[in-house]
């Protein structure tokens, strides 16, 4: 039995282990042997409310060292002092340890069952319910492992999560019977099982990754001049800078009339614009210049002088004629809109809070040359993966286009980060993401989910490229988290089976 300073060392080791992949891909071998430490905490504990605390200091470890940066941006973002940060970024890391203690609750009900499939079955199933602020996965720590994530198309981001989480437990398994607690049969078989999962995960992959860069290879192309700005938050939406804001990206497009797609991030068009605008003033575009897709913030005026605002992007042809429109549908909480807003507001004392931006409802791929059908996806929304596979299923997406501004995050390792966990919609969805960014990270996330060499972060910059238009349907798109759900059903049966052996005379 583990004492409790045991139990500390054990839960922070395991939090290294899966957070520095987060900061330093190549670290991506360290997550496999996190499963050691946490399990031989969550087992050993002696009591169950040591357990829930190994599982607590684990989570908030694990969500403290990965996402340190949040401190910054919520200083930046939200204009408080850095106490206030802290302790913001405090009620984050206590709210995303809560996953972490719910699997130590079920591991510690239910021990690692048959194989060891247990935890890995345990972590998909709350990890596919629980409702993340920033959302992120254990597997974006093998994005350097490309081979082992092509399953996504199959199962999401859950089957290298579960790949992973199985080899580690299958060693916890192996190194606890060398000292004599379970038999080294059992051990030996939940090894077996791991390892083959893991063999065929990584022959689907390299096979996958062939078939995938042949069609692509096969599949019309569009060529696209990807323009980052690089304006920073002192210069973002100041009145005094507006025009020339606005000659920035112009001056970058220049260059780039013959591409077939002109690219701009999020809210780059810093004139806000009607929410059904039919033309674009064309002192507001570069001249000449070919379609294009770009961010603004939009408006419509309703009844009772009420205006409502949209994150939106436009997509406009040669003339600046609108040919389509997309108002963001996930809003980002505290950035774009306060929660309960007009609950806040009516506490007496307290001033009014505005609604912030409206959700938008369309899903419609903005319809652009040589067949390019571009799903939008603002700033977050890359994260979401039932998005850009409603767009892919029901728009026939063939092709990704994120907008988005990461300038609230500076040099931190936010900005990749989240480009890292944008590369499983490619893998989702078999389709080549095309990122603009205002200050970086500006790339393209092939189909088989390779990102290419960025621009630099904080720098003006063109990044000009030929990205092909996928047409295949992925399995994952026609069926969604199926594999999720399994694991939902395999996790509610083993506590149930637990429960009916504990009752039973």
């Amino acid at each position: 039995m583990a004492g409790f300073r045991s139990l500390f060392w054990l839960s922070l080791l395991s939090a290294a282990l899966v957070a520095a992949p987060f900061l330093w891909p190549i670290l991506f071998p360290l997550t496999w042997l996190a499963p050691v430490p946490w399990l031989t905490a969550l087992e050993g504990a002696r009591r169950w409310r040591h357990a829930l605390l190994a599982g607590a200091l684990t989570g908030a470890a694990t969500i403290a060292l990965g996402f340190h940066w949040l401190v910054y941006t919520i200083h930046v973002f939200g204009g408080v002092n850095y106490a206030l940060a802290a302790a913001g970024f405090a009620l984050f890391v206590a709210w995303s340890a809560i996953p972490f203690v719910v699997f130590a609750a079920l591991v510690r009900l239910c021990g690692t069952g048959p194989l060891g499939l247990l935890p890995p079955a345990f972590w998909v199933a709350v990890e596919f319910w629980f409702p993340n602020l920033f959302p992120w996965y254990l597997a974006t720590s093998q994005t350097a492992f490309t081979s082992l994530n092509q399953s996504a198309d199959l199962v999401g981001h859950y089957g290298t999560t579960f790949v992973v989480l199985w080899a580690g437990t299958a060693l916890y398994r192996i190194l606890r019977a060398r000292r004599g607690d379970g038999t080294m049969r059992s051990a030996a078989w939940a090894s077996a099982g791991a390892c083959a999962m893991l063999l065929a995960a990584l022959v689907y992959g390299q096979v996958r990754v062939a078939q995938v860069s042949a069609a692509a290879a096969s599949a019309r192309k569009v060529d696209v001049a990807i323009i980052q700005g690089n304006i920073d938050i002192e210069r973002k939406g100041k009145a005094a800078f507006l025009k020339t804001n606005q000659q920035t990206y112009k001056d970058l497009s220049a260059k780039h009339a013959d591409a077939d797609l002109v690219v701009w991030p999020e809210s780059a068009m810093e004139k806000w614009l009607p929410e059904r605008a039919g033309r674009v003033p064309p002192a507001l575009l570069p001249a000449p210049h070919p379609h294009m897709i770009f961010g603004a913030i939009s408006y419509r005026r309703e009844p009772g002088n009420l205006i409502r605002r949209y994150n939106s992007a436009f997509a406009v042809d040669a003339a600046g004629t609108v040919v389509g429109r997309y108002h963001k549908r996930v809003l980002l909480a505290f950035g774009e809109y306060i929660p309960l807003a007009w609950l806040i507001g009516s506490v007496p004392g307290i001033s009014p809070i505005g609604d912030g931006f409206t959700p938008g409802a369309i899903e419609t791929p903005f319809v652009l040359p040589k067949g390019a059908r571009a799903a939008a996806l603002i700033c977050y929304e890359d994260l979401m993966p039932a998005l850009s596979r409603r767009f892919v299923r029901n728009g026939r997406a063939n092709l990704l286009v994120n907008l988005t501004n990461d300038a609230w995050y500076g040099r931190t390792a936010a900005p990749w980060q989240h480009a890292r966990l944008a590369r499983w919609r490619s893998l989702e969805t078999r389709r080549t993401m095309v990122r603009a960014t205002n200050t970086g990270l500006t790339t393209v996330i092939d189909p088989a989910g390779r990102m290419s060499a960025p621009l630099p972060l904080f720098s003006e910059g063109v990044l000009r490229t030929t990205v092909p238009l996928m047409e295949m349907e992925t399995a994952y798109v026609r069926y969604g988290d199926w594999f999720a759900w399994l694991m939902t059903l395999a996790s509610i049966a083993a506590v149930a089976a637990r429960r009916f052996r504990r009752l039973r005379p």
